[in-house]
């Protein structure tokens, strides 16, 4: 469960950053604004998808830990998370 571990209104929050960057990047395929300055957008929507992304992935990974790995806290969970994340691995 996401809410366990993360703050479902800040990953609401980035989603609608999301949704706003994808609308920004329609209108300035219409505008037929440059290509370089289309790329730029297309690359901050993707590192903002990809938070999200390892977010629910590491969602996953803690459920498997809680039900495969009898004897685990929420707290001992949390820590295995909060390594993989300053490792970079998460």
């Amino acid at each position: 469960m996401i809410s366990q571990f993360w703050d479902i209104a800040e990953l609401k929050h980035r989603m609608r950053r999301i949704e706003g960057q994808a609308r920004g990047i329609q209108a300035m395929l219409d505008r037929g604004e440059d290509c370089k300055a289309v790329l730029t957008q297309l690359a901050a929507m993707s590192g903002a998808l990809g938070k999200v992304s390892r977010v629910i992935a590491a969602c996953g990974l803690a459920d498997t830990l809680r039900r495969d790995a009898t004897g685990l806290s929420n707290e001992e969970i949390r820590s295995v998370l909060q390594s993989l994340h300053e490792t970079g691995r998460l």
